[in-house]
């Protein structure tokens, strides 16, 4: 990851917390840019070229990545709306109203079933567009195409059920049977 990549990154953050101390509700799509960026996969991905095997072209692999605009905004979406979806009660418990749940609700006078239903459907869409994008023809190393599944992959097994990152405890027997108790 670059510096200017580390400078967005911390303005997304900086972004969030300005809002959540002043419980703002931006729109939805605001939100999604901002807190989409704060999920940091298009960091994380641009952070694991910098340190993978030295037989990838970073130049080549940082250039593929910039210009997958489509499939970085949808694993960042995804990243983000089933996180705030898994984390919606501890959220409002908190009083932590700057979420995607509370944004979409305002923004298009939904219920809270309608709001996570509609979430939940814009993933599904978002499942199919990476589909369609890892189907398109590349020319980057499989290393980094791995990267970015194995990615993918964690978030879903992270917020299959709960929020797993905020509550390991939740995926700790998962794991467990992955890891020690192999069959």
């Amino acid at each position: 990851a670059t510096k200017d990549d580390c400078k967005i990154y911390m303005r997304a953050n900086l972004q969030l917390a300005k809002w959540a101390a002043a419980g703002h509700l931006p729109s939805f799509d605001e939100y999604l840019d901002v807190a989409g960026v704060e999920f940091a996969i298009f960091f994380t991905l641009a952070f694991i070229l910098k340190v993978m095997d030295h037989n990838i072209c970073e130049k080549e692999a940082r250039e593929w990545l910039e210009s997958r605009e489509k499939l970085v905004r949808v694993l960042t979406i995804k990243g983000r709306l089933v996180n705030d979806m898994a984390g919606y009660e501890d959220d409002m418990r908190r009083g932590y109203v700057t979420n995607s749940i509370n944004c979409y609700k305002k923004q298009y006078g939904v219920t809270e079933e309608e709001a996570y239903r509609k979430l939940s459907e814009m993933l599904g869409d978002g499942d199919k567009m990476m589909n369609e994008e890892f189907l398109k023809p590349i020319n980057v190393p499989y290393q980094f195409l791995k990267v970015i599944m194995d990615t993918l992959r964690a978030i879903n097994f992270v917020y299959e059920k709960d929020d797993g990152f905020t509550r390991p405890a939740n995926i700790k027997n998962h794991i467990t049977s992955i890891f020690v108790d192999i069959i």
